[in-house]
């Protein structure tokens, strides 16, 4: 292999013909499968070169250019970046070449609930889940069934449960949120699907820009919420809410939905830590779960029931203590009828929950 200096010089040269670059710099994401490089030209553009490192990330690639041609034909308030070029079939590696995009990126952790950012922050989110999901869909991008999403859910939970690390009262909270299918009433929207603080870029009191759009889909409007939960206090987690309502027309159970989606974010982080061996991470994901269960214990998480109830008596199911697998029969009470009776759950790890394209 020759000097990287050299390559990446072929490589830009390739994807962009005459243009000259004066500067470089490595801006590579270690959890990310893809080398980034920021290039400046000689009249002080900025270029982010990135080269995928396997198929898979190549895919992701081919994904993230999809969804902006999308975006390309959306009137958004904040920029998104433009594919500028790629370099040709002969060239010895695949790089695409995208504008890069400038600004700060998010911190939720200093956020309070008071700031005019955090409003922001809502009404770009509520603008994102507003595109027309018809474009999202025709231009071959994943659209997700709720309830193929909730069954795939429901088979990782009882993955997770088989492992034996997480606290029973975790897992029957988890339980009883699964099981209520008012909670999963809703309506899939365009949600960018991997939203973090990092990707979302401000200046000032605005959003401007966001970044890392390789996961475009038509699904739950709560996981754009869910993911950035991680990073904020409960009240400015709540607050955000409040201003994403205030931006949109959203469910009255997606606060619950998204609250349950980020505590599932560590039981699926352990499953990854546990299948791949990764000592450390498994360590780190325990030690998650059980702030989570002593959070519990307090009183101090969410309640994740559903604001509006169906019509008839409660059901309470079998314990989770009780229950040797979630896809293993369970007792369900009708106290209004006052029987119980015997009801077999799919299994739902054999099932097919592939996005419809």
């Amino acid at each position: 292999m020759g000097k990287p200096s050299l390559i990446l010089a072929a490589l830009a040269a390739d994807a962009l013909p005459g243009i000259h670059f004066v500067r470089v710099e490595d801006v590579t994401n270690p959890d990310e499968d893809i080398v980034s490089q920021l290039l400046t030209t000689d009249d002080s553009q900025q270029v982010l070169l990135r080269t995928p490192k396997s198929a898979a990330a190549m895919a992701g690639l081919g994904l993230e250019v999809r969804a902006l041609r999308v975006l390309k034909n959306v009137n958004l308030p904040f920029r998104v970046p433009a594919l500028l070029g790629e370099t040709s079939d002969s060239a010895i590696y695949k790089a695409l070449a995208f504008d890069y995009v400038t600004g700060k990126a998010l911190n939720l952790q200093k956020l309070r609930v008071e700031d005019p950012l955090l409003t922001a922050l809502g009404s770009t989110i509520a603008r994102i889940h507003s595109i027309p999901a018809n474009l999202v869909i025709d231009a071959g991008l994943p659209e997700y069934d709720a309830s193929l999403k909730l069954r795939e859910r429901v088979a990782e939970f009882d993955r997770a449960m088989e492992t034996g690390m997480i606290n029973p009262a975790l897992l029957e909270r988890w339980q009883t949120a699964l099981l209520d299918v008012n909670l999963f009433r809703y309506q899939p929207t365009v949600i960018h699907g991997n939203l973090t603080a990092d990707s979302i870029l401000t200046e000032g009191n605005e959003v401007i820009g966001i970044n890392n759009w390789s996961a475009l889909a038509v699904d739950d409007p709560a996981i754009d919420i869910a993911s950035l939960f991680a990073d904020c206090s409960p009240e400015v987690g709540n607050a955000l809410v409040l201003t994403y309502e205030g931006s949109i027309r959203a469910d009255r159970n997606l606060k619950q939905r998204a609250n349950l989606y980020f505590e599932l974010s560590y039981a699926k982080h352990l499953l990854w830590a546990v299948e791949t061996g990764d000592e450390s991470n498994i360590r780190l994901a325990t030690d998650y779960l059980n702030s989570l269960a002593e959070d519990l214990a307090n009183g101090l998480l969410p309640d994740l029931a559903p604001t509006e109830l169906a019509s008839g008596g409660p059901e309470v199911v079998t314990p989770i203590s009780q229950a040797t697998s979630f896809t293993g029969p369970i007792t369900v009470v009708s106290e209004e009828l006052e029987v119980t009776e015997q009801i077999e759950v799919i299994d739902l790890a054999e099932e097919d929950s592939d996005p419809k394209n």
